[in-house]
């Protein structure tokens, strides 16, 4: 037997290195295309391999909240792994007297997820890599109408081996407890972390302050007779909630103390029920079975931070699904004009959505307030208009018009900002700093409007709170505005009573 020349090495070398690297690519990209599943009782993931070479040695994993990286000692392709919420967990969450510690994976079920992510990615990746070697074997034979030869079978099925056997051996090399040198996160994990009793007992604080809301709006009842005009001290017609920006903390026990305290007949919501765009949010902080408890209609338009993708969003879809909830624009090209006791009232989404540029807002704005205009041309301005941003309803003809997003509650004209209902949401709530970092939180804000039997605006009353979920509530202020400095009373109309009508407005062609 010959032995091979020098340069007949070095071709077979070439094209063994040639091969294998293909083989990793291909391998790689085919745990991409068909990710590893893995799965416990509430918890299921999606783990691939990463392709980018500055990930090598360090595990990524992707939420809604954030992100969490742990870089190793080591040359492995790097792993990311997108975890998600299963929607067995809601109906556990709606249980009573549940530990949160319930929900956490056992030792066992760690262990077995992660033994089922090595084995799917595993192979995956040896297919992925089978499947290079064969294109790149195959193919100049095919070319030359002929098989492969038995030289160049042994070359892929080597550059098969070294590239599998090689990753598999350096992930199992690099992927160890004392190899790890750095872990990092980003957006809100640590400060989710460093809240975990804050977020376990959201609702059960806002039960517990609830008596001091009682007393509060007591007190405001009796202001209200000593120091207030007789004409804004009559019996109501009707009686409106104005909410906004409750980005995802349940204090609906609060308000339903105010629904049923000041005989709230109707709750309008100026958008961002949550904070990331996902309705998972709402799933998990139980905001839905909070919007039904009220047992009042809840008038609601979409926030910018009520989805993440453009158009209305799951979340809009999910609440269409709740007996008490109108939808103001349920879909894209689609409005509702709701009428309840003699009122009318319309309004559209906003355009925005959690993730987008933030550099055109009066364009996106101006946009959704002419769609809307074409849609309602013709009908006679509505009493009552609602939208999330300030820039929205400028310009628009109406009795009153709302909005939220600003956090803070302001009055201008017949322009009414509604301020945020849960001081911003859990968010705002957060220790950021330190130990012994004190909770700090923008005051609690909500708006009731009372209207006169002939349809006129009578008053606007303004409550401000702080500090519910530090456990330190603090009375801020309460104000009464006359409704006839706000909007001029309408002539010869009856409002009154429970009459519920919601009209469909096509958008324009």
């Amino acid at each position: 037997m010959r032995r091979p020349s020098p340069a007949t090495v070095v071709r077979v070398l070439l094209r063994t290195v040639l091969i294998t690297v293909v083989a990793l690519v291909t391998g790689v990209l085919t745990t991409i295309a068909w990710p590893a599943e893995v799965e416990t009782p509430y918890y299921a993931a999606s783990v691939h391999l990463s392709p980018d070479v500055s990930e090598r040695g360090s595990i990524r994993s992707e939420t809604i909240v954030g992100e969490i990286g742990v870089r190793f000692r080591g040359l492995a392709p790097g792993i990311v792994v997108a975890p998600r919420v299963k929607p067995e967990i809601t109906d556990v969450l709606g249980r009573t007297g549940l530990d949160v510690a319930a929900l956490t994976p056992t030792d066992a079920e760690r262990e077995r997820a992660v033994a089922d992510a090595a084995k799917g990615v595993a192979l995956r990746m040896a297919l992925g890599a089978a499947a290079g070697c064969a294109i790149v074997l195959l193919g100049p034979a095919l070319w030359r109408h002929g098989w492969p030869r038995r030289r160049d079978v042994v070359v892929a099925v080597a550059a098969w081996v070294i590239a599998f056997g090689g990753t598999a051996l350096s992930i199992q090399r690099t992927y160890s407890p004392e190899r790890v040198t750095s872990f990092t996160s980003t957006g809100l994990l640590d400060v989710l972390v460093a809240n975990r009793a804050l977020l376990q007992d959201v609702e059960h604080r806002a039960e517990q302050a609830t008596p001091y809301l009682k007393n509060l709006l007591a007190l405001s009842a009796a202001l209200r007779q000593q120091y207030s005009p007789t004409d804004l001290d009559q019996a109501p017609a009707l009686r409106i909630l104005l909410v906004s920006d409750i980005h995802a903390a349940n204090q609906y026990p609060l308000m339903r103390a105010v629904v049923e305290d000041q005989d709230i007949d109707l709750v309008i919501d100026s958008g961002d029920l949550i904070n990331l765009g996902a309705v998972e949010e709402a799933d998990l902080s139980g905001l839905f079975a909070g919007i039904e408890s009220l047992r009042v209609p809840y008038v609601f338009v979409r926030g910018n931070h009520d989805a993440n993708v453009p158009g209305v969003g799951p979340l809009v879809t999910r609440l269409r699904a709740l007996d008490n909830v109108v939808l103001l624009q349920p879909e894209d090209r689609q409005y509702q004009e709701l009428t309840h006791g003699g009122l009318r009232i319309s309004g559209f989404n906003d355009p925005r959505y959690y993730g987008d540029a933030d550099d055109e807002v009066a364009r996106d704005q101006s946009a959704a307030r002419e769609a809307y205009l074409a849609a309602f041309e013709g009908r006679p301005a509505p009493d009552l208009l609602v939208s999330h941003e300030e820039p929205a309803v400028d310009g628009i003809e109406a009795g009153v018009r709302i909005h939220g997003h600003g956090h803070v509650p302001r009055l201008a004209g017949n322009r009414i900002e509604v301020g945020t209902f849960t001081g911003g949401g859990l968010l705002s709530h957060f220790v950021t700093s330190g130990p012994d970092a004190e909770l700090t939180s923008q005051p609690n804000s909500f708006d009731v409007l009372s209207y006169g039997s002939g349809c006129q605006l009578v008053s606007l009353t303004r409550y401000q709170y702080r500090q519910i979920l530090e456990g330190r509530p603090t009375y801020d202020s309460v104000s009464i505005v006359n409704g006839a400095g706000i909007v001029e009373p309408p002539d010869d109309r009856v409002c009154g009573g429970d009459d519920h009508e919601v009209t469909v407005v096509p958008a324009a062609p």
